[in-house]
């Protein structure tokens, strides 16, 4: 059963209120079931480079690994999800760090990026900074990624509460990114997929404007028209200030493939 049978996306990128221009990007491959949104930073529009390299080398690694997977005698069966999806985010850690380097434009520039593959009834989920994921099942949102974040080590010890989290003047200092050493440490989990779950990547210009509850009651109101949805979550983020360029990509799982035991045992 191809994805795009199995899975819908809704995709949408906003400037926001205050920026001239949007260093967000975003790559969604359907036929392959795989979405990448990355948050560029630094310098005039050399997040916007930073965020758009970062897509386009992790989608073309991922398509070109994948298109050779399907294809192949074996199939889906022999693929090696995780290792690929690990190396194309140091691949893209590289291109960003050369370009950095040698252009004088783009100096210190770099990027989040949160990458999401389904394979069979799984999630895989990879991130590098604080963009994130989440999961809506059965009416309620829960987060999946971990931010790289200054921030969220002081509320994993304790320093600070969740509700001045989203009004700390540090919200915005990431631990980790793309472009601005030699060696990056992608996080990675796997999550069990259900059908007719929604999953959710977003870059901070979301979640520093909306509440996790705020988020939550958009999707329960929109979760029907992922496109509607989409919309429903920057127009609310740019009515709250719109102090970030905003992107959300949605997906639905509308059938969890069933596997052989076969699958089974070569996806260990």
């Amino acid at each position: 059963m191809s994805h795009q049978h199995v899975l819908e996306f809704a995709a949408l990128s906003d400037t926001g209120c205050v920026r001239d221009h949007n260093e967000d990007a975003i790559v969604v491959c359907a036929d392959y079931g795989c979405a990448i949104l990355a948050d560029g930073m630094g310098g005039y529009k050399a997040g916007e480079v930073a965020s758009a390299m970062t897509t386009q080398v992790i989608a073309d690694y991922l398509c070109s690994k994948l298109d050779g997977a399907w294809t192949s005698k074996l199939g889906l069966q022999a693929l090696n999800l995780s290792r690929w999806m690990v190396e194309s985010i140091e691949l893209a850690n590289r291109h960003v760090l050369y370009s950095s380097q040698t252009n004088l434009d783009c100096f210190g520039m770099g990027t989040t990026v949160v990458l999401a593959c389904c394979l069979q009834d799984k999630l895989l989920l990879a991130h590098v900074g604080d963009s994130r994921a989440y999961r809506f099942r059965d009416g309620h949102l829960a987060r999946l990624t971990h931010d790289h974040s200054v921030l969220q080590e002081q509320l994993d010890a304790g320093l600070v509460t969740e509700e001045q989290a989203r009004f700390s003047s540090i919200r915005n200092l990431i631990t980790r990114a793309i472009g601005t050493q030699e060696d990056v440490v992608v996080e990675l989990h796997a999550h069990q997929l259900k059908e007719q779950d929604l999953y959710m990547l977003c870059s901070d210009g979301l979640t520093d404007m909306l509440s996790h509850d705020e988020i939550q009651l958009l999707i329960q109101q929109n979760a029907g028209d992922l496109s509607l949805c989409c919309r429903a979550l920057i127009d609310n983020a740019n009515a709250a200030g719109g102090i970030d360029n905003t992107s959300v990509v949605l997906f639905r799982v509308n059938a969890v493939p069933s596997m052989t035991w076969l699958q089974r045992l070569l996806l260990r």
